[in-house]
């Protein structure tokens, strides 16, 4: 083995003399995970072992990642808050605190942001800080030009560290948009560490629950394109504002 580690390849079958290789193929090709990769005595091969072993490392820093400013800068996000947690250690045992905005950042987002925009975007790492790296730079500006080429008004897009998807009341409480859109990362697992969602709900407020938003999810290079996934948000968005409604309500 070399001594730079490159990622196991995901194609590979690395069972020696299969009985029923065309069986095995089509298992394999059925999944996207870490399958038929073989075994030497009673233990796998070194090689996807350690790949297993760096999946899972990144999936560890996906969680505990920092957005970094200048990053934020580059994208045009010049608006940073944060949620009512203190860490992420409160963020992962308390996931209700990420729902709320403390006072101080409610006073930020009232003196910078724009009350009742027709759509308020804004972001957060969520469980993955990798997730909004690898597609922010692509998903956002798709985004916002989509919007504008329909003609409809955003609000200055913000970042919130340390939210969860109930985020999206609170926004919903202090700017009052006819449309939230919340773009976050999703939970990292051993397959990708990058995948993100955009969460969208009409008028969100104290209360509502997944039946009053919509969701766009698997948004990364390997899933759903984050230039399809930019269109499919403002479509929803469209029909959001001529149904007055989101969620179970909302016929697409």
């Amino acid at each position: 083995m070399s001594d730079v580690l490159e990622a196991f390849p995901r194609d590979a079958i690395g069972v020696k003399d299969p009985y029923n290789m065309e069986a095995l193929e089509a298992m394999h090709d059925s999944t996207p995970g870490r399958i038929c990769v073989g075994r030497v005595g009673p233990r796998p091969p070194v090689e996807p072992w350690l790949s297993f072993r760096w999946d899972e490392a990144l999936a560890k820093d996906a969680v505990f990642g920092v957005i970094p400013d200048d990053f934020l800068k580059k994208a045009g996000v010049d608006i940073r808050v944060q949620s009512s947690c203190e860490a992420k250690i409160d963020y992962l045992a308390h996931p209700e605190k990420g729902g709320v905005l403390l006072p101080d950042a409610e006073k930020v987002l009232v003196e910078k942001c724009k009350m009742s925009p027709t759509v308020q975007v804004f972001i957060s790492e969520g469980l993955s800080s990798l997730a909004v790296l690898e597609n922010l730079p692509t998903l956002l500006p798709a985004i916002l030009d989509g919007f504008k080429g329909v003609g409809i008004e955003t609000g200055p897009t913000f970042f919130v560290d340390l939210g969860r998807v109930r985020m999206l009341n609170d926004v919903g409480r202090v700017l009052k948009p006819e449309i939230a859109v919340m773009l976050i990362g999703e939970r990292p697992g051993l397959v990708t560490q990058t995948s993100l969602s955009a969460y969208i709900a009409y008028k969100p407020q104290p209360g509502h629950t997944d039946a009053e938003r919509n969701c766009i999810s698997n948004i990364y290079k390997k899933g759903l394109n984050p230039l399809e996934a930019a269109a499919q948000i403002v479509d929803i968005a469209k029909k959001m504002l001529e149904q007055k409604t989101s969620g179970v309500g909302l016929k697409l």
